[in-house]
């Protein structure tokens, strides 16, 4: 009986793993691609739990980084902020390596403005 009821309790876990693993398979081009990726008309956060914005949807992006761990650093951290058109935000976190198809800020501003998305670079 004990045993039965550990299993159930592992339900829920199993439940997530199932739905992370569901959830980033969607996608093909999350391998590497930094800290957002584009495809099928959406911009697509790259967290754990993939998060897609229609371009329609987004009023700009904000890039938040200190310059200083750009030029003196291998990694850096980075704030990227989304304001979609209704007001609201999604606020993702990321650790940025100089290896990654969009690397720098520099990088993901161009390919942004590329796709017509207004992206402001806010330097602490």
């Amino acid at each position: 009986m004990p045993v039965f009821i550990y299993y159930i309790g592992m339900l829920p876990v199993m439940a997530f793993v199932v739905y992370m693993f569901y959830a980033r398979s969607k996608y093909k081009n999350k391998a590497n691609a930094g800290a957002f990726f584009f495809e099928e008309g959406k911009l697509v956060l790259n967290t754990g739990l993939p998060y897609p914005i229609p371009f329609d949807e987004i009023d700009r992006v904000e890039l938040h980084y200190n310059p200083w761990e750009l030029t003196h650093q291998m990694s850096f951290n980075l704030r990227i902020r989304v304001v979609k058109t209704t007001g609201k935000t999604k606020t993702v976190f990321y650790k940025g390596y100089k290896t990654a198809k969009l690397a720098t800020p520099a990088d993901m501003k161009a390919a942004l403005e590329e796709r017509g998305i207004q992206c402001v670079e806010a330097v602490k």
